[in-house]
């Protein structure tokens, strides 16, 4: 009867085998808590589906109080009480349980917990022992037939809001002020700008070009400087082409050795690029792999050179 205080209205739940001097002494005891101002009502659990209480009616339920409790709380049962407490009211539970969850009626005081969560309660206790006497325990024993029974009590609250419950949102719409930019210094922009004017300018010296160039880069390569020297590894040892070789020679020596010469095929090409070398030639050319030529220059491919791979 601690949970309750003066001017509440309170619902008391009783089940099992309760005289009718237990049931007036216990509503008795909770009238005088709640005083004038309070009322108490009082419902057998089995009946409380059936009854026709309004939403948010109750600030506190009590429910299994007098000793020893023998009803299991049904999840339905937990629902409707979570229907009928006020928000932020309280509910007091107390049921037998077991110490493990075989599967019978009774279940353990962890899963009485997670019913009361699943009903929608919050802010739920945990499990506290209540102590019987042996007449109890007796009793408890004789109706439940099931050895190793606890009593626990377990109290949760409802939320501080109704199921279903909205507000509205303050949302502002309005022009966010816009925040003025730091002024920058007149005279760090300046060294930082250049102007179509500033290019007209005697007093800027610009720099020529054509003077990074040096006279070795007018110089026409050769075209034997051109070709990759790989497989090269002395002029006393064999050529042997490198793996994944793009440079020609594998193809080179694979003709050799088979004795067939290379046949070659008018090559056009579509884009004009190709004998600028391989970054400027398309996935397809033909010339793709082959070092840089002149242009016009007859090249001369082979057959597999000719040859998709796929």
């Amino acid at each position: 009867m601690d949970y309750v205080n003066p001017g509440q209205s309170v619902l008391w739940l009783w089940g099992g085998a309760v005289s009718g001097e237990t049931i007036q002494a216990t509503v008795g005891n909770l009238q005088t808590k709640v005083g004038e101002k309070g009322h108490v009502r009082v419902e057998h659990i089995d009946r409380l589906l059936l009854s026709n209480h309004s939403s948010s009616t109750f600030d506190v339920v009590l429910s299994g109080t007098i000793l020893p409790p023998t009803t299991v709380h049904s999840g339905d049962v937990l629902a409707e009480v979570a229907r009928l407490l006020k928000p932020s009211g309280k509910v007091v539970v107390c049921e037998p349980t077991v110490n493990t969850d075989d599967g019978g009626t009774l279940r353990s005081a962890a899963k009485l917990g997670s019913s009361l969560k699943l009903a929608g309660l919050v802010s739920v206790s945990e499990a506290k022992e209540v102590s019987l006497s042996q007449e109890q325990q007796g009793l408890l024993k004789q109706a439940l037939s099931v050895d190793n029974v606890q009593v626990v009590e377990i109290s949760a609250s409802k939320p501080s809001y109704e199921v279903g419950s909205s507000a509205q949102l303050s949302l502002s719409f309005a022009k966010k002020k816009q925040v003025e930019k730091p002024k920058l210094d007149e005279n760090t922009a300046k060294i930082w700008s250049l102007s179509a004017v500033d290019m007209n300018d005697d007093d800027i010296d610009l720099l020529d070009p054509d003077e990074l160039l040096d006279e070795e880069d007018f110089k026409k390569p050769d075209p034997a400087s051109l070709k990759a020297g790989c497989g090269t590894d002395g002029d006393t040892k064999k050529r042997k082409a490198c793996k994944n070789c793009t440079c020609g020679l594998a193809e080179e020596l694979e003709d050799e050795q088979t004795g067939k010469k290379s046949a070659s095929k008018p090559a056009t090409s579509a884009c004009g690029n190709c004998y600028l070398g391989d970054a400027f030639r398309c996935a397809s050319c033909p010339y793709l792999g082959m070092p840089a030529f002149k242009s016009g220059e007859k090249i001369t491919l082979t057959d597999r050179q000719l040859k998709g791979d796929i």
